[in-house]
């Protein structure tokens, strides 16, 4: 019930894009996460990569609609100051929808974006200690929420700054986003 509840909703979304003069636009981003709040901390201060595809549905007057997937890892942490080692990896599968406007009133230069989407994080861990090992793996999918702001150089290429948020286990998995955007 779920599910199809999500679908109907995206196809409502979506109807008044397909139907747009300019047909919907693949696309592709890459870009740099900067650790927040607590991901810092889990994660060094080390800043991760990201890379994603999403679909530009131009709503018309400045109104864009962008589903999207994304993949996030962070550089593996290490600590062996106790007499053995440990290491944490985390990493993040998101999939969601922005909804961008262009202050120009069509689908260029400077814009504003606020996207909705779950993320499922995962991190692994592994420690060794007087010759035993241990290693653990966990995930969860949580509600993830982001604002921003772009610029669309031209028809192909963007430039978007996003503060993500996110909720995991019992802390808080911000990211400050900086990217490129590509669209065929």
């Amino acid at each position: 019930m779920k599910l199809r509840t999500i679908a109907l909703v995206a196809a409502a979304l979506a109807a008044p894009a397909l139907s747009a003069q300019e047909g919907p636009r693949f696309g592709l981003q890459a870009g740099l996460n900067l650790p927040q709040a607590d991901l810092k901390d889990a994660v060094d201060s080390k800043v991760g990569l990201n890379i994603g595809a999403h679909l530009a549905l131009d709503l018309r007057g400045g109104h864009m609609l962008r589903p999207r997937v994304d993949y996030t890892w962070f550089p593996e942490y290490t600590l062996s100051d106790f007499g053995g080692s440990a290491s944490v990896k985390f990493s993040s599968l998101a999939l969601g929808a922005d909804y961008l406007y262009f202050v120009a009133g069509k689908p260029e230069g400077l814009y504003f974006t606020g996207g909705l989407g779950l993320i499922q994080w995962k991190a692994e861990s592994s420690a060794s200690f007087l010759g035993t090992s241990v290693s653990n793996s966990e995930t969860t999918t949580k509600l993830g929420l982001a604002i921003g702001a772009g610029y669309q150089f031209n028809q192909t290429v963007g430039a978007e700054v996003r503060y993500q948020t996110s909720k995991a286990w019992e802390g808080t998995l911000d990211t400050i986003q900086v990217g490129v955007t590509f669209k065929f």
